[in-house]
C-alpha cells in the first residue's frame, strides 16, 4: 500500500469514528429550524421551512413565474412570489434562533461577566504562586505545594455542602461573588500546579542577569515570566474558560434567584419552564449556548497545543 493509500484509509477511519460523535449535534441543529408540529411527526425529518425555501430559492434563480400560497401562524393566507416565499421561509428558519436569543440573552451576558473575572483572577493568582513557589526558597515551600495539588484528589461533590455553607454564612448568596470567588479559589489549584511545573524549566541565568540589572519581584514576574510563559498561561485560561462555561451544579445551588443564572443553569430553567412547550426555540438555544466553544476550539487549538507540548506538564 503506497504512503498516500494509507494516509486515506486512516483519514476514512478517522472520519467514520467522528460521525456518530456529531450525530448529537446534528440532530440538534436540524431540530432547532423545526416547528414543534414537525418534532411530533417524527424528530428526524428535513425541516418544512428549508424544503420549501430551497423549492421556492430554485424556482426563483430560474426566472419561473407563479406565485406561492403560504398559512402563517395566525392562519392568515399570504400569496408571494416565488423570491419574496423564498426570504418569507428563511425568516421563518431564524425565527427560533431569535426568539432563543430574546431568552437567552441575561445567561449569555451572566456567563460573560464570570467568565472575564474567573479567568483574570486564576491567572493571576495562580501564577503568582507558582512564581514563588518555583522561584524562591522559604521553609515548608515543598509543604505548600504538596498541601495545594492535594486538594486536587477530592471530588468537587465531597466539597459541594461546606462550600455552600461557608457561602451561605458569608451572605453571599443569589450574587455574582457567590460564582467568581469560589471558582478562582478552586481553579487556581490547576493553575499553580501547571504554571510550577513551567517556571521550574525556566534558566536560572535569566533571573540571575535581571537581579543585576536591578529587577525586583515585580519587575521579574511581570517582564522576564510572563512574556515567557505565554504557552502554559494559555492552557491554563482555555481549561478555566471552558469550566467556567459548562459550569451547572454550583451556579445552579448558590443561585434561585434567575437574575444570575449562568448559561448552564439558565438553559435547564428554560427547559422547565413555559419555554419548554416551543422544543424548537429550546434546541435553539442549546446551539446558541455551543457557538462560544466552537469558536473557542476553533481559534484555541493550536496555543493549547503549543502549551501541551512547551513543557506545560512535564514530570
Amino acid at each position: 500500500m503506497t504512503p498516500r493509500a494509507s494516509r486515506c484509509c486512516i483519514h476514512a477511519v478517522l472520519i467514520a469514528l467522528a460521525v456518530p460523535t456529531l450525530l448529537p449535534f446534528v440532530f440538534a441543529l436540524n431540530n432547532s429550524v423545526r416547528s414543534t408540529a414537525e418534532m411530533y411527526h417524527g424528530y428526524f425529518g428535513m425541516p418544512q421551512a428549508l424544503r420549501e425555501m430551497a423549492y421556492c430559492g430554485w424556482h426563483a434563480l430560474t426566472g419561473a413565474e407563479g406565485t406561492v400560497r403560504i398559512v402563517t401562524d395566525t392562519k392568515q393566507m399570504l400569496t408571494l412570489s416565488y423570491a419574496g416565499a423564498c426570504g418569507w421561509h428563511a425568516r421563518a428558519i431564524t425565527k427560533n434562533y431569535v426568539q432563543a436569543w430574546t431568552l437567552l440573552r441575561p445567561f449569555v451576558l451572566n456567563t460573560v461577566w464570570v467568565v472575564i473575572w474567573v479567568a483574570l483572577g486564576v491567572l493571576l493568582s495562580g501564577s503568582v504562586a507558582a512564581f514563588v513557589l518555583a522561584r524562591f526558597s522559604f521553609p515548608g515551600k515543598r509543604v505548600v505545594f504538596f498541601y495545594f495539588i492535594s486538594t486536587m484528589m477530592f471530588p468537587g461533590v465531597l466539597t459541594l455542602v461546606p462550600s455552600f455553607l461557608l457561602v451561605k454564612q458569608l451572605g453571599l448568596l443569589n450574587s455574582y461573588s457567590a460564582l467568581i470567588f469560589p471558582m478562582i479559589a478552586g481553579g487556581q489549584v490547576f493553575a499553580i500546579f501547571v504554571c510550577k511545573s513551567f517556571f521550574d524549566g525556566l534558566p536560572q541565568d535569566l533571573f540571575d542577569s535581571a537581579k543585576i540589572d536591578g529587577a525586583g519581584f515585580f519587575n521579574l514576574y511581570w517582564h522576564l515570566v510572563l512574556p515567557l510563559s505565554q504557552p502554559v498561561l494559555a492552557v491554563v485560561l482555555i481549561m478555566n474558560v471552558l469550566g467556567t462555561w459548562n459550569s451547572f451544579l454550583w451556579p445552579f445551588i448558590v443561585n434561585t434567584d434567575t437574575k444570575y443564572h449562568v448559561i448552564a443553569s439558565g438553559l435547564y430553567v428554560l427547559s422547565v419552564s413555559e419555554s419548554a412547550s416551543n422544543m424548537g426555540v429550546l434546541f435553539a438555544a442549546y446551539m446558541l449556548a455551543s457557538v462560544p466553544l466552537l469558536l473557542l476550539f476553533a481559534f484555541a487549538t493550536k496555543p493549547f497545543m503549543q502549551g501541551m507540548t512547551s513543557g506545560a506538564f512535564k514530570a
